[in-house]
């Protein structure tokens, strides 16, 4: 499992995906909950961190806005 920048209280997760291990997943949480996921597996390492790198940055500026 691979933690990727702590702006904000938000963590991005990337991690192999436990059905098939050779897909990827990234998942965004605010402590120990969810605040958003990938829809669907991503074929690797590198595509996961990209779009869930995307997807931080975009949770992290609403949470921002709503402070």
């Amino acid at each position: 499992m691979m933690t990727a920048d702590r702006s904000a209280p938000l963590t991005l997760q990337v991690e192999p995906c436990k059905k098939d291990p050779s897909r990827y997943r990234w998942v965004i949480r605010d402590r120990e909950h969810v605040v958003r996921q990938s829809c669907y597996t991503l074929a690797g390492e590198h595509e996961a961190l990209t779009q869930g790198w995307a997807a931080l940055q975009d949770a992290t500026a609403i949470w921002r806005d709503s402070r």
